[in-house]
């Protein structure tokens, strides 16, 4: 209980320094996009309170790279805080890493819907009355993502999976600060802190970093909305989806009930043939019994 409490309260102490850093990051967010040009990621000032050093190859891998569009690449904030970068300690069994606060979003929906789906009218209600570090409720969601919603809803008729992918994409574009983009890995290894030790180098050297900050100071700045627009991405991804029941409902209804009907009939008949051999059974018994106590009189 001791150890328990320990490590409860070194992760909220770790969490704060994360916070802490996540304003940093806002701070260099002009646009409140979620998003920091890589350039001025590497361009901080070695006296700045926080230097980043991660690689592009890094970036790119843990999703937090975004590369999309004609405008320079760009790190998201929510992606790059949930990083193994940021980790301070691991061990095989655990790592103490910064807390998402998409979770706690996620978290609170959960507790007002208490369904796994949900029409598009009343997440709009409950999101658009909920705060975060970064986003004051409540206000009125742009016509854009009102749209996305809608779309998605009517993909799944009439209802949103709350824990598909486009949805996790709706709540990135809702709240970019907090929620990171659902990037799909090649290999969920990335993630872990323990697969950027040896030869694996996470971060970038000064001399990668200035080539990069040169490469990309002339190239345009990112626009408002941006990133909505051109990076919006219509693939879905369920937890659980039960596709071969809809298309085929009759015959998996009869696939189903014919082997319920097998089951019975073998439990049926596994019961008579021991009714049958109970009798034979009893009486040899029986038989076996007299025969031993003569022998022992």
């Amino acid at each position: 209980q001791i150890v328990r409490s320990m490590a409860r309260a070194y992760g909220q102490w770790q969490n704060a320094e994360c916070r802490q850093m996540a304003s940093e990051l806002r701070g260099l967010d002009l646009m409140s996009s979620g998003r920091v040009p890589l350039d001025k990621l590497y361009s901080q000032p070695a006296s700045a309170d926080y230097v980043f050093h991660e690689s592009t190859e890094y970036l790119r891998q843990i999703g937090a790279l975004d590369e999309g569009g004609d405008a320079k690449p760009q790190v998201r904030i929510a992606n790059y805080l949930t990083g193994p970068s940021n980790c301070i300690a691991s061990s095989t069994f655990f790592s103490v890493c910064c807390l998402s606060e998409c979770e706690g979003l996620m978290r609170e929906l959960e507790q007002k819907i208490r369904a796994p789906t949900a029409s598009a009218e009343q997440l709009l209600e409950l999101v658009g009355n909920m705060s975060s570090s970064s986003v004051d409720a409540p206000r009125d969601l742009p016509e854009t993502l009102v749209d996305k919603l809608w779309a998605i809803a009517d993909r799944h008729k009439g209802k949103v999976p709350l824990h598909g992918r486009l949805f996790a994409q709706w709540m990135h574009f809702v709240f970019p600060n907090e929620c990171p983009y659902p990037h799909a890995v090649d290999d969920p290894a990335v993630l872990r802190p323990s697969h950027w030790s040896g030869q694996r180098r996470a971060s970038a050297t000064d001399e990668e970093r200035e080539r990069f900050i040169s490469e990309f100071a002339l190239q345009p700045e990112p626009a408002l909305g941006e990133p909505l627009l051109s990076q919006w991405d219509d693939e879905e991804v369920l937890l659980l989806e039960d596709l071969p029941l809809r298309s085929h409902g009759l015959f998996w209804a009869l696939l189903r009930h014919g082997a319920m009907t097998l089951v019975l009939l073998s439990t049926v008949l596994a019961g008579l043939q021991a009714l049958v051999r109970l009798p034979c059974c009893s009486k040899r018994a029986q038989k076996e019994e007299k025969l031993v106590l003569s022998v022992s009189v």
